[in-house]
């Protein structure tokens, strides 16, 4: 993220998103939830980081502006325990 590019290597780092569930609250709002990989920027997945995060959900929404108003992490999965 450009937030820390003076302190980390350029790199590409690619991150899975598992799923998404979006919920429409009306015309201007919505929740989301997701799952992803381990160390994925979230606010960068929103925001696109001025390009350099692709896909985004920005590019997803068609560009427009997009704000987190809320962050909530609702929990982690230790996949290591699971096997």
């Amino acid at each position: 993220p450009v937030r820390v590019l003076h302190r980390r290597a350029q790199a590409v780092r690619p991150r899975t998103v598992h799923w998404l569930e979006p919920r429409l609250l009306n015309e201007h709002y919505l929740v989301l939830r997701l799952s992803t990989q381990a160390g994925m920027y979230i606010k960068e997945f929103v925001h696109g980081d001025l390009g350099r995060t692709r896909p985004s959900l920005r590019d997803l929404l068609g560009g427009g502006r997009v704000e987190i108003l809320q962050l909530d992490v609702e929990g982690l999965e230790d996949h290591e325990q699971r096997q």
